[in-house]
């Protein structure tokens, strides 16, 4: 993934949606020339082309990084006709506006990195997966994109990516679901559809109704949304927190639970496990210190997932432990977790064990 700006201060967030489909380079317009050359996926690029010279240094910029046959997707801040025809002229694939959603932009990107899956037979599962998780993923983009600036959650965004989550869990393998969410880049986006993924299996897989599904998955979606506003460079630091880092993360239950309390229109599970996810059942889990009876099954549920999701992601500072470890842990965390609901949830494990 390749992004070419003339604004590089204004572009972190653009880099950090596009880094969901993988590791994204970034390199000023104005010294392009400098920059090594790559063989990018796309190239998506962030530039004024009402500026002539502007164009021309863009033209030579596509000349320079842009590989062949790769997708060329160009953000216009002024959608005229003029620029329209502007950008095709220079080679873009696709145009949009620069101050679209960002689900519109990962739904974009997926159609022009993954055009014609669909179509073909060895891939059509992977695309489906594929499918059903960009839907999920460009849903929980815009809830943290309008959570981090103080906004509202969507719940028309929560709930278009619960739907597809749970599509994609009854009608495909977890496996299938594992290797695509792996394939991504940013950390926040890959931690909550992964455990959005096990915790929609998980209840496939209880037996639940699919109005239990759905609670569950929902959860699984919100869980971690109080860490939309935990500082990036925490929540991408390439190595473990130190100790005034880990007080500072371990703000994100009881912010995501004031969020979503504020709003309202929330179900009592849904807030219990956005703020209870860290609790253990011999009450030395966080913020509150809960123990028992106090914990709900769907807490239960989501803190199985949440730690199992962290065991065997994929991270730069970390190789993934294998599923069979990772449930060991499980396993060995004994009156911490419902033992009862450790054994059923080997079944996800033998599934996940198979896309590792």
């Amino acid at each position: 993934m390749l992004l070419i700006t003339d604004r590089l201060d204004e572009s972190r967030d653009l880099a950090r949606r596009l880094g969901f489909w993988g590791p994204c380079r970034v390199i000023a317009l104005e010294h392009h020339g400098a920059a090594p050359v790559t063989q990018p996926q796309i190239v998506v690029s962030d530039v004024d082309l009402a500026q002539r010279h502007s164009v021309e240094a863009m033209r030579a910029a596509l000349a320079r990084h842009r590989g062949r046959g790769a997708p060329y997707l160009c953000l216009l801040r002024g959608m005229t006709a003029r620029s329209t025809i502007q950008a095709r002229a220079i080679g873009a694939t696709e145009v949009l506006s620069a101050d679209m959603a960002a689900s519109q932009l990962l739904k974009t990107i997926e159609q022009l990195l993954h055009e014609g899956d669909a179509a073909d037979p060895a891939r059509g599962t992977a695309a489906f997966t594929r499918a059903h998780l960009a839907t999920a993923a460009a849903s929980l983009a815009d809830m943290l994109q309008s959570a981090s600036a103080g906004g509202p959650i969507a719940l028309r965004a929560v709930e278009a990516s619960v739907e597809a989550i749970d599509q994609a869990a009854g009608a495909s393998d977890i496996g299938d679901w594992l290797q695509v969410v792996w394939s991504y880049d940013d950390l926040t986006y890959q931690h909550c559809m992964l455990v959005a993924g096990l915790a929609a299996s998980f209840a496939h897989d209880l037996g639940f109704s699919a109005e239990d599904r759905k609670l569950v998955t929902r959860a699984a979606v919100l869980h971690d949304i109080g860490k939309a506003r935990i500082p990036l460079e925490l929540l991408h630091k390439p190595g473990a927190l130190d100790h005034a880092e880990q007080v500072v993360m371990r703000t994100h239950p009881a912010i995501g639970h004031a969020m979503l309390l504020a709003q309202g229109g929330f179900q009592p599970e849904i807030l219990a496990a956005v703020r209870s996810h860290h609790e253990y059942l011999d009450g030395s889990g966080y913020p509150d210190g809960l123990g028992g009876s106090q914990i709900s099954d769907v807490v239960r549920i989501i803190t199985i997932c949440d730690i199992y999701a962290a065991l065997i992601e994929r991270r730069s500072y970390k190789p993934p432990m294998m599923p069979e470890q990772a449930y060991d842990i499980l396993q060995l965390m004994g009156g911490k977790l419902d033992a009862a609901l450790v054994r059923a949830f080997q079944q996800v494990v033998q599934k996940t064990a198979q896309a590792a």
